[in-house]
Protein backbone atom coordinates (compact mmCIF):
# COMPACT_ATOMS: atom_id res chain seq x y z
CA UNK A 1 0.00 0.00 0.00
CA UNK A 2 2.72 2.40 0.59
CA UNK A 3 4.70 1.56 -2.67
CA UNK A 4 1.04 2.68 -3.77
CA UNK A 5 0.27 5.61 -2.38
CA UNK A 6 4.40 7.10 -3.13
CA UNK A 7 3.51 6.98 -6.94
CA UNK A 8 0.96 9.47 -6.28
CA UNK A 9 1.39 12.46 -8.20
CA UNK A 10 2.42 15.54 -6.85
CA UNK A 11 -0.81 17.53 -7.24
CA UNK A 12 -4.44 15.15 -7.65
CA UNK A 13 -6.72 17.09 -9.19
CA UNK A 14 -9.90 18.26 -7.80
CA UNK A 15 -8.06 17.05 -4.10
CA UNK A 16 -7.41 21.06 -3.28
CA UNK A 17 -11.19 21.57 -3.94
CA UNK A 18 -12.48 19.05 -1.72
CA UNK A 19 -14.42 19.54 1.12
CA UNK A 20 -12.24 20.01 4.53
CA UNK A 21 -12.79 16.73 6.42
CA UNK A 22 -12.20 14.60 2.90
CA UNK A 23 -8.85 17.06 2.61
CA UNK A 24 -7.61 16.34 6.56
CA UNK A 25 -8.67 13.11 6.50
CA UNK A 26 -5.94 12.38 3.69
CA UNK A 27 -3.63 14.50 4.77
CA UNK A 28 -3.70 12.10 8.09
CA UNK A 29 -3.12 9.17 6.04
CA UNK A 30 -0.40 10.38 3.97
CA UNK A 31 1.46 11.69 7.56
CA UNK A 32 0.96 8.21 9.20
CA UNK A 33 2.74 6.57 6.71
CA UNK A 34 5.23 8.96 6.69
CA UNK A 35 5.58 9.24 10.55
CA UNK A 36 5.64 5.49 10.73
CA UNK A 37 8.84 5.41 7.93
CA UNK A 38 10.92 7.63 8.74
CA UNK A 39 10.31 8.16 12.38
CA UNK A 40 9.00 11.72 13.86
CA UNK A 41 11.67 13.81 13.64
CA UNK A 42 12.60 12.88 10.16
CA UNK A 43 9.66 13.07 8.81
CA UNK A 44 9.46 15.80 6.05
CA UNK A 45 5.76 17.50 5.63
CA UNK A 46 6.35 18.38 1.67
CA UNK A 47 6.61 14.29 1.14
CA UNK A 48 3.20 14.18 2.99
CA UNK A 49 1.91 17.15 0.91
CA UNK A 50 3.13 14.89 -2.25
CA UNK A 51 2.12 11.79 -1.19
CA UNK A 52 -1.58 13.36 -0.07
CA UNK A 53 -1.67 15.14 -3.73
CA UNK A 54 -1.61 18.18 -2.29
CA UNK A 55 0.37 21.44 -1.79
CA UNK A 56 2.21 22.17 1.21
CA UNK A 57 0.17 25.26 1.30
CA UNK A 58 -2.48 23.08 1.57
CA UNK A 59 -1.51 21.50 4.84
CA UNK A 60 -0.89 24.50 6.34
CA UNK A 61 -4.06 25.56 6.31
CA UNK A 62 -4.94 22.44 8.22
CA UNK A 63 -2.24 22.05 10.31
CA UNK A 64 0.21 24.65 11.49
CA UNK A 65 2.77 22.28 12.62
CA UNK A 66 4.69 19.02 11.92
CA UNK A 67 2.85 18.34 15.98
CA UNK A 68 -0.68 19.44 15.02
CA UNK A 69 -0.26 16.93 11.84
CA UNK A 70 1.31 14.38 14.22
CA UNK A 71 -1.27 14.70 16.94
CA UNK A 72 -4.36 14.90 14.63
CA UNK A 73 -3.03 11.30 13.28
CA UNK A 74 -3.08 10.27 16.86
CA UNK A 75 -6.45 10.83 17.46
CA UNK A 76 -7.70 9.24 14.22
CA UNK A 77 -5.93 6.63 15.10
CA UNK A 78 -7.25 6.27 19.04
CA UNK A 79 -10.89 7.65 18.08
CA UNK A 80 -12.73 4.14 19.52
CA UNK A 81 -14.99 2.00 17.62
CA UNK A 82 -18.46 2.02 17.89
CA UNK A 83 -19.34 0.24 21.83
CA UNK A 84 -20.39 -2.78 21.94
CA UNK A 85 -23.13 -3.22 24.47
CA UNK A 86 -22.74 -0.38 25.75
CA UNK A 87 -25.99 0.23 26.29
CA UNK A 88 -26.78 -3.10 27.52
CA UNK A 89 -28.71 -3.99 30.92
CA UNK A 90 -26.35 -7.25 31.86
CA UNK A 91 -23.54 -5.51 33.31
CA UNK A 92 -20.99 -8.77 32.64
CA UNK A 93 -21.63 -9.13 28.96
CA UNK A 94 -21.33 -5.72 28.22
CA UNK A 95 -17.99 -4.99 29.61
CA UNK A 96 -16.86 -8.29 28.25
CA UNK A 97 -17.64 -6.75 24.83
CA UNK A 98 -16.07 -3.35 25.16
CA UNK A 99 -12.61 -5.22 26.52
CA UNK A 100 -13.10 -7.73 23.04
CA UNK A 101 -13.56 -4.29 20.92
CA UNK A 102 -11.09 -2.00 23.10
CA UNK A 103 -8.73 -5.10 22.73
CA UNK A 104 -9.43 -5.53 18.66
CA UNK A 105 -8.61 -1.57 18.18
CA UNK A 106 -5.83 -1.00 20.45
CA UNK A 107 -3.89 -4.23 19.72
CA UNK A 108 -3.64 -4.65 16.26
CA UNK A 109 -0.69 -3.49 14.17
CA UNK A 110 -1.16 0.37 12.98
CA UNK A 111 -1.88 0.76 17.14
CA UNK A 112 1.10 -0.90 18.45
CA UNK A 113 3.09 0.91 15.57
CA UNK A 114 2.30 3.96 16.36
CA UNK A 115 2.89 3.46 20.08
CA UNK A 116 5.95 2.45 19.45
CA UNK A 117 7.27 5.66 17.78
CA UNK A 118 6.09 7.61 20.49
CA UNK A 119 8.01 5.47 23.00
CA UNK A 120 11.41 5.19 21.06
CA UNK A 121 11.19 8.79 19.93
CA UNK A 122 9.24 10.94 22.89
CA UNK A 123 12.57 11.34 25.02
CA UNK A 124 14.05 13.17 22.17
CA UNK A 125 11.40 15.21 21.02
CA UNK A 126 9.13 16.70 23.70
CA UNK A 127 6.73 18.31 21.70
CA UNK A 128 5.73 14.35 19.98
CA UNK A 129 4.86 13.04 23.68
CA UNK A 130 2.93 16.08 24.30
CA UNK A 131 1.06 15.89 21.25
CA UNK A 132 0.20 12.11 21.98
CA UNK A 133 -0.74 13.31 25.39
CA UNK A 134 -3.50 15.67 24.36
CA UNK A 135 -4.67 13.49 21.78
CA UNK A 136 -5.21 11.02 24.77
CA UNK A 137 -6.52 13.03 26.84
CA UNK A 138 -8.83 14.82 24.59
CA UNK A 139 -10.33 11.24 23.65
CA UNK A 140 -12.93 11.75 26.45
CA UNK A 141 -14.24 9.02 28.74
CA UNK A 142 -13.83 5.80 27.73
CA UNK A 143 -16.88 3.50 27.12
CA UNK A 144 -15.73 1.24 30.25
CA UNK A 145 -15.78 4.66 32.24
CA UNK A 146 -19.01 5.53 31.15
CA UNK A 147 -20.53 2.24 32.05
CA UNK A 148 -18.85 1.83 35.30
CA UNK A 149 -20.19 5.36 36.61
CA UNK A 150 -23.65 4.45 35.13
CA UNK A 151 -23.53 1.64 37.40
CA UNK A 152 -22.07 3.66 40.23
CA UNK A 153 -24.90 5.91 40.03
CA UNK A 154 -27.30 3.42 40.46
CA UNK A 155 -25.92 1.61 43.47
CA UNK A 156 -24.46 -1.29 42.10
CA UNK A 157 -20.94 -1.26 42.12
CA UNK A 158 -18.73 0.51 45.21
CA UNK A 159 -15.96 2.13 43.02
CA UNK A 160 -14.37 5.52 44.26
CA UNK A 161 -13.16 6.65 40.91
CA UNK A 162 -14.56 5.35 37.59
CA UNK A 163 -11.86 6.30 35.47
CA UNK A 164 -9.40 4.24 38.01
CA UNK A 165 -11.46 1.02 37.65
CA UNK A 166 -12.08 1.24 33.85
CA UNK A 167 -8.03 1.89 33.33
CA UNK A 168 -7.22 -1.34 36.34
CA UNK A 169 -9.76 -3.81 34.23
CA UNK A 170 -8.05 -2.75 30.69
CA UNK A 171 -4.59 -3.52 32.68
CA UNK A 172 -5.91 -6.69 34.04
CA UNK A 173 -7.70 -8.06 30.78
CA UNK A 174 -5.40 -6.78 28.51
CA UNK A 175 -2.49 -4.68 29.68
CA UNK A 176 0.10 -7.98 29.65
CA UNK A 177 -0.75 -8.79 26.16
CA UNK A 178 -0.01 -4.82 25.23
CA UNK A 179 3.35 -4.89 26.84
CA UNK A 180 4.36 -8.18 24.99
CA UNK A 181 3.38 -6.67 21.83
CA UNK A 182 5.24 -3.56 22.49
CA UNK A 183 8.51 -5.13 22.73
CA UNK A 184 7.76 -7.68 19.62
CA UNK A 185 7.83 -10.95 22.00
CA UNK A 186 4.00 -11.95 20.99
CA UNK A 187 1.54 -11.02 17.64
CA UNK A 188 -1.97 -9.72 18.54
CA UNK A 189 -4.40 -11.51 20.46
CA UNK A 190 -7.10 -13.77 17.86
CA UNK A 191 -10.68 -13.09 19.44
CA UNK A 192 -10.79 -15.80 21.37
CA UNK A 193 -7.91 -14.89 23.26
CA UNK A 194 -9.47 -11.35 23.57
CA UNK A 195 -12.71 -13.05 24.54
CA UNK A 196 -11.30 -15.16 27.36
CA UNK A 197 -9.06 -12.29 28.69
CA UNK A 198 -11.72 -10.16 28.67
CA UNK A 199 -14.37 -12.45 30.81
CA UNK A 200 -11.94 -13.97 33.22
CA UNK A 201 -10.92 -10.05 33.95
CA UNK A 202 -14.24 -8.86 34.21
CA UNK A 203 -15.23 -12.17 36.76
CA UNK A 204 -12.30 -10.94 38.79
CA UNK A 205 -13.30 -7.56 38.79
CA UNK A 206 -17.12 -7.77 39.36
CA UNK A 207 -16.22 -10.09 42.32
CA UNK A 208 -14.32 -7.24 44.30
CA UNK A 209 -16.72 -4.66 43.11
CA UNK A 210 -20.32 -5.83 43.35
CA UNK A 211 -22.31 -3.67 45.65
CA UNK A 212 -24.48 -6.85 46.01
Amino acid sequence: MLDEVAEAPRRAPGRERMPAPERTRLLCEAAEQVFLRDGYAEANLDEVARLAGMSKRTLYQHFPSKAALFEACIAAALAPPPPEQEEAEALEPALVAMLRGAGTHLLNARQIAIFRLVIAEGTRTPELAEAFHRAVVNKGASALQRRLEQEMRRGRLRLRDAEAGAKMLFGMALGAAQIKLLLGLRGAPDLGELESLSRQAVALFLHGASAA
